[in-house]
């Protein structure tokens, strides 16, 4: 890369840098005007969680085998956002809700998650300490995927939310959930686990959907608009490089055509 293009690249990061930040400044002030890009398992999500309280049956959270302390960090932290926002949701039935998990490293982060959302309701003497269940361990683990059948079925489960990493191994309890006519909701990092996911879940979560759960199911003005921002900058880009496309397409044929230099 020349010094040249390092230049406009520097200086086109920059740009960015300032459009962003002033954008989520603006967008914060006068949220209401801009409304967040409709994501289907964010809308329907609260309603299936309200249907499990009136049902008093539990709803299921799962991090799959996400864990601290690798590269799998920024998954378990945006899974545990999610975590938060469904328990907290959940907490105020009579039936606690489950968090499960097959890496050992997310059991404390598990915990602290339902801990936390039971805090939040002023209902941490109700906080049920075995709710948040560990079982065995690895990536893409057929025991583990096993498992939840287990849990899902002697339960009674009413709602799932698998998120953080599963493999193929996700149409186990993604089979089970409709067997028996329980809702699910599920995404994965992993390729394989997100094509189950897609084609097996009531509403699949795709991407970065995922990490926005705090923006949609908080109410939180600052992850609003940082959502917003970043959908606009992806509008943005996706313009700028269709432009520039069309630019290198048409110039060819104009000179062809004896149009131009």
């Amino acid at each position: 890369m020349d010094v040249t293009t390092q230049t406009y690249v520097v200086l086109l990061l920059l740009a960015a840098l300032v459009i962003s930040t002033v954008a989520r400044l603006v967008i914060r002030r006068r949220i209401g005007f801009y409304p967040l890009r409709p994501i289907g398992a964010y809308q329907r999500l609260p309603m299936a969680i309200g249907a499990a309280i009136e049902a008093n049956r539990p709803v299921h959270m799962s991090l799959g085998s996400a864990g601290i302390g690798g590269k799998e960090t920024p998954l378990a932290l945006a899974t545990a956002d999610l975590a938060y926002h469904t328990l907290r949701a959940a907490a105020i039935g009579d039936t606690p809700p489950l968090i499960t998990m097959s890496n050992g490293t997310a059991l404390p982060l598990a915990q602290d998650t339902l801990r936390r959302a039971y805090a939040s309701r002023g209902m941490l003497a109700r906080f049920p300490r075995g709710s948040a269940q560990w079982y065995p361990q690895g990536a893409r683990s057929l025991a583990f995927a096993a498992a939840l059948t287990g849990v899902m079925t002697d339960n009674r489960v009413l709602v799932n939310v698998l998120g953080g990493s599963f493999g193929p191994e996700m149409a186990l309890p993604a089979e089970a959930a409709t067997r028996h006519r329980q809702q699910l909701f599920a995404s994965s990092d992993q390729l394989e686990g997100q094509a189950v996911a897609y084609a097996l879940a009531d509403q699949p979560l795709l991407g970065e959907e995922l990490y926005v759960a705090g923006a949609y199911l908080g109410n939180e003005p600052s992850r609003q608009a940082m959502v917003i921002t970043l959908d606009t900058l992806r509008l943005a880009l996706v313009a700028v490089l269709a432009i520039l496309v069309l630019v290198s397409v048409a110039e060819p044929v104009l000179r062809g055509l004896g149009i131009g230099g």
